[in-house]
């Protein structure tokens, strides 16, 4: 039942992919005359002209059915267009969907969202589970140590009480015993930690806030990051356009929409590639797959950009560097803005 959240999580995105993706491109082999059922505008085609809807409104479940597949992967082919275009021509698709390509391709938008949630759910999959055992292990050689330091601190407890102890013997004891405890504070609070992240079931969390747990230890602040940063990555795009705008501030041709369309692709590719090198990592290709996935990841900014902004081969080369630093300096910011709005 563990897989059941994350394939929720899959739907979901592409239901709201499918939320903010134009209606247009959709193809209906009925048309209906009369008025709109949308907006009672008079209909001459297979779609509204006022609103775009769909002349021919299903009302079956074999409709339901298809409309989730859609919001899930596009099946009408705008997702098998998309695709295949950002990972080898992402500057020429970036190009053709400002320049009014839009029924072709998915919107970037629309990608994006589906790329975050995707993530999310990959990680959770692989990632996040493989964390939870880790976890639990860590935290039950954890709790054995505590339990060996009670002992110990129970024996010099024991010998402290004795009635001939010298003041010298009586000392030595003394400070054992306040660094055994200081020893069991630590690991205590570690396996606290351990357990929080490895909890696997709602209920095991019963009785704690999230917020007094936020606020116990910083890696248990980390470890919920990993796992919400994907509600708030779309704040990487208002980050990361302003920055990117700098770089072309002086060309009146490119505004901060194709900026945005620029950047929003990106990051979903990126979000696309970061997935893949999850579930590789979880079957044991982790080296070599990082390796090939972050030059592949150079490369594709590279292109993006170069064919986005048409751009000569020595324009792109320079302003490269530049553009790896906005992405450090998003990603940084990004970071820092979930840890103060998680920590505060």
């Amino acid at each position: 039942m563990t897989g059941i959240s994350e394939v929720g999580d899959i739907v979901t995105g592409g239901m709201l992919a499918t939320a903010v993706e134009p209606a247009h491109g959709r193809h209906s082999d009925q048309t209906h005359g009369g008025d709109c059922l949308n907006c009672g505008a008079p209909l001459t085609g297979a779609y509204c002209a006022e609103c775009g809807q769909s002349a021919h409104v299903h009302r079956t479940l074999r409709a339901i059915w298809h409309e989730l597949m859609h919001g899930v992967l596009h099946f009408d082919g705008k997702i098998w267009r998309t695709l295949p275009e950002l990972a080898l021509r992402p500057g020429i698709l970036t190009r053709r969907y400002i320049a009014g390509e839009r029924a072709k391709f998915v919107s970037p938008l629309a990608l994006f969202l589906f790329s975050a949630l995707l993530m999310y759910a990959v990680y959770s999959l692989f990632g996040h589970h493989e964390s939870q055992s880790d976890a639990r292990a860590s935290a039950q050689s954890l709790q054995h140590q505590v339990e060996r330091l009670d002992d110990r601190i129970a024996d010099t407890e024991s010998e402290l009480r004795a009635p001939d102890l010298s003041a010298a013997r009586k000392t030595k004891l003394s400070q054992r015993l306040a660094q055994a405890k200081n020893d069991r504070a630590a690991l205590a609070a570690a396996g606290a930690i351990a357990a929080d992240v490895g909890k696997a079931t709602p209920e095991a969390a019963r009785g704690r806030s999230l917020m007094d747990q936020m606020q116990t230890n910083r890696e248990f602040v980390a470890y919920r990051l990993k796992a919400n940063a994907y509600k708030f990555s779309w704040v990487l795009i208002l980050i990361s356009t302003p920055l990117v705008w700098l770089l072309f501030a002086w060309r009146r041709d490119y505004g901060l929409y194709d900026h945005a369309t620029f950047v929003t692709y990106s990051i979903a590719f990126m979000s696309l590639l970061f997935s893949l090198w999850i579930a590789g990592s979880a079957l044991g290709a982790s080296g070599v797959l990082l390796v090939m996935l972050m030059g592949y990841a150079l490369w594709h900014m590279y292109a993006q950009m170069r064919d986005a902004y048409r751009l000569s081969r020595a324009a792109a080369l320079v302003r490269l560097p530049l553009l790896y630093g906005i992405a450090a300096v998003s990603a940084g910011s990004f970071y820092g803005l979930l840890t103060a709005m998680n920590a505060g």
